[in-house]
């Protein structure tokens, strides 16, 4: 099993976008006003600049919330779960049978358990592109090397990838909507081009989530008492 391509799929993540809990050190800044036609296709100056701000408050309003998601692999397999989320760092992703995988990260490292092989692989939070969902105080444009910024309808879409080298890949979020952007799925190439989806659905917040969510007691753990509130 590789572990940066299991990791890629999970994502919050991205996703990573959603609202209530914990607060940040230092709130967003607040998004410029919606023109009265949206610059279509690729995006520079000014409408670039917008996107990115409206893209990196949506991204820092996610706090605790919980849902639903689907991913599909580079090889096309579909499979789906739970999620929960609590910004900044933490996220468990919980498959469905027959697929026997969770995913937790504690706020520094992600852990990758595979029921099947009985085996647990972890890896620094930071080395994957759940960092850029997770950490707070996002700022895509001084986080990472931002590579792509497009519209199409009312989707956005932005594709970065780390600055700084640690972690391997391109990850690319997809927003929704235009007055108040909501993170959609995103989707992450990694060095040889193979390409995992993950949409994210049923996206509601939570109010309180288990601490023992992102935990992961290879022991004990069981995806049946991840009830979540």
């Amino acid at each position: 099993m590789k572990s940066c391509a299991l990791i890629s799929t999970a994502l919050v993540a991205g996703w990573l976008t959603m609202a209530s809990g914990l607060a940040l050190a230092q709130a967003p800044a607040p998004a410029p006003p919606i023109a009265a036609s949206l610059a279509q296709g690729a995006l520079t100056g000014a409408d670039r600049a917008a996107a990115l701000t409206r893209a990196n408050g949506a991204l820092n309003a996610m706090q605790r919330v919980e849902g639903r998601f689907l991913q599909i692999a580079p090889d096309g397999k579909v499979s789906q779960g739970n999620f929960y989320l609590s910004r900044p760092g933490k996220v468990r992703f919980a498959y469905d049978p027959p697929t026997p995988l969770v995913i937790v990260s504690d706020g520094v490292t992600v852990a990758i358990e595979d029921r099947s092989l009985k085996s647990v692989d972890r890896t620094p939070l930071r080395a994957t592109p759940l960092y850029f969902v997770l950490k707070q105080n996002i700022d895509l444009e001084a986080d990472a090397r931002v590579a792509k910024v497009e519209r199409e309808g009312d989707q956005l879409r932005i594709s970065v990838r780390d600055r700084k080298g640690q972690a391997d890949g391109t990850i690319t979020l997809v927003f929704s909507g235009t007055t108040e952007p909501e993170l959609r799925e995103w989707r992450v190439a990694d060095a040889t081009g193979q390409t995992t989806l993950l949409s994210l659905r049923d996206v509601h917040p939570s109010l309180k989530l288990d601490p023992r969510l992102f935990v992961l007691d290879e022991k004990r753990d069981s995806t049946a008492r991840t009830g979540g509130r």
